[in-house]
């Protein structure tokens, strides 16, 4: 939450510095529209007074009685011609026009701006200002999507952090519980004198939590040489009623589970790698039951097409929040905080469920069952029988 309220600080903050400094061109702009505008003014007016200065000194040159505007006609040829040149000379495009014959000479004739040369600067200054606009814009969202992503990448980082914070604390609590149980039970074992009954009872949760641990490390070993891509999947043909059989049996014999299995008993063979199948039922399995409760209802039904098989584990727990549906296949992704969230487990169970998939080229995912529960749907493309 921190981290996005930074974010959106730096965000508003490059806005107000890439709005100032749009400000200060246009502003900038304006100010040399301003200045070229004057300046074709001023440049009218030196024309004017010179061709006022060319006409009284002819005049002059005809006597003190001559009138202004009779040496405007007697030399008009050579008074265009000087504002011609004049026009070259000052870079402009000029009007000269004669507006009072009867008056002073200051009077007489008028020099304007040429409507042209006003629209240029005006073209100008509206084609900077576009120029502007878009350069300021452009680099605005160039540098706020690459603050984005850095910010991105950096909380994905962080979460990444998290989980992997979670995996240590849950993996460090699960080694440790099959560990204590087997040194109990070997202690128990060293110093009391029990019948053969109860030393059976002992040794079976010694081998029970030993495989247990096992499969543990298994987990662990597995996801890091599927996530390498260093592991060899034996593909042949598999029935999965007979690995979904034999994987409810080993619940099934778990003391503490007394809930039930319900599936189709009718052979469905694929082709597949049996090793890691077992383990993606293994881990969906286990899945329900801690979140569904030791006296979970777990329904595995089948549905064969044109384009593939499609299986259903659905069971009746309290089900998941469907905005977390995605992310539950994420590596160590727990729901929770590993300090206050009720469930164990390692957060790689259903990120090996997802990744032995894909290699099978098959598809899962998570919906809500009804009228309680999750149901997870896996789809065997092109493996119709």
């Amino acid at each position: 939450m921190r981290l996005r309220l930074f974010l959106v600080f730096i965000i508003v903050y490059i806005m107000a510095v890439f709005g100032w400094w749009l400000y200060s061109f246009i502003h900038y702009a304006k100010k040399e529209y301003q200045l070229e505008y004057n300046n074709l003014k001023l440049n009218a007016q030196v024309i004017q007074n010179k061709l006022t200065e060319f006409i009284d000194f002819r005049n002059r040159e005809r006597g003190s009685n001559g009138s202004p505007y009779n040496t405007f006609v007697q030399h008009q040829r050579e008074i265009y011609n000087l504002h011609e040149d004049l026009n070259r000379n000052f870079k402009v495009r000029t009007n000269l026009r004669l507006i009072d014959t009867t008056g002073t000479l200051f009077n007489m004739i008028s020099v304007t701006i040429h409507e042209s040369e006003f629209n240029s600067i005006e073209k100008n200054f509206v084609k900077k200002q576009r120029a502007f606009y878009s350069e300021v814009i452009f680099f605005t969202i160039l540098v706020i999507s690459g603050v984005v992503w850095v910010f991105r990448r950096l909380e994905s980082l962080l979460n990444l952090n998290k989980m992997q914070n979670n995996f240590l604390l849950s993996i460090t609590h699960e080694f440790k519980t099959p560990l204590t149980a087997i040194k109990l039970s070997a202690q128990t074992l060293l110093q009391r004198k029990m019948d053969d009954a109860t030393r059976e009872h002992l040794i079976q949760q010694t081998v029970n939590n030993s495989d247990r641990l096992n499969e543990l490390l298994d987990n662990v070993l597995l996801a890091t040489r599927i996530d390498g891509n260093s592991y060899q999947f034996n593909m042949e043909k598999v029935d999965i009623t007979a690995i979904i059989r034999k994987t409810s049996d080993l619940l099934l014999a778990e003391p503490y589970f007394r809930g039930k299995f319900i599936f189709d008993e009718m052979p469905l063979v694929i082709t597949g790698d049996e090793v890691s199948l077992r383990l993606v039922f293994s881990n969906l399995f286990q899945n329900a039951v801690k979140y569904a409760g030791v006296d979970s209802e777990i329904t595995v039904t089948y549905q064969r097409g044109n384009l593939g098989t499609t299986i259903y584990v659905s069971d009746n727990g309290k089900g998941i929040d469907p905005r977390e549906y995605s992310a539950i296949f994420k590596k160590f992704y727990r729901v929770g905080d590993e300090d206050t969230r009720e469930t164990k487990g390692t957060g790689l169970g259903l990120f090996l469920v997802k990744q032995i998939l894909v290699s099978h080229h098959a598809e899962i995912r998570a919906e809500a069952n009804k009228p309680k529960g999750t149901t997870f749907i896996i789809t065997f493309k092109n493996q119709a029988n």
